[in-house]
């Protein structure tokens, strides 16, 4: 796979190691293809006005073109999102390519996710100590 990197205003240094991780995963995608059919052009733009970063990413495929963007407080977040877009994007297409039916994979907004349950015997050990100075009273 042949990658462009372009930057406005954001080291490469700083989203290096996602992007690395993030190709590996695109590479398992899209194994059945050679790798001169492939291009990905990244592209990192920090918005001064909102102290912002937008990602865009443009896959380059036979077939239609797939376009995602993502946007986050710092570039790495900017990035993960695009890839999620583009990921449910490239699912679809590869779904119709192979006559397969499309499953939409669950995303949640990193805001809405709900804290881990804490175990059971926590719980309990907490609900003891909070009904130990009602006693006492």
């Amino acid at each position: 796979m042949r990658i462009r990197y372009h930057d406005l205003g954001v080291s490469q240094d700083k989203v290096n190691h996602i992007v690395e991780r993030e190709i590996r995963v695109l590479e398992k995608k899209l194994a059945d293809l050679e790798d001169d059919l492939k291009l990905l052009d990244i592209t990192i733009e920090h918005l001064q006005r909102s102290d912002t970063y937008v990602a865009k990413l443009h896959l380059r495929i036979p077939g239609p073109d797939i376009v995602a963007k993502g946007e986050g407080q710092n570039p790495a977040q900017a990035l993960r999102d695009a890839f999620d877009d583009l990921y449910d994007e490239l699912d679809r297409q590869l779904a119709k390519w192979r006559n397969e039916p499309f499953i939409r994979r669950a995303r949640i907004h990193p805001g809405l996710a709900r804290p881990p349950i804490a175990p059971v015997e926590e719980e309990r050990a907490s609900e003891g100590e909070e009904s130990t100075p009602e006693r006492e009273r």
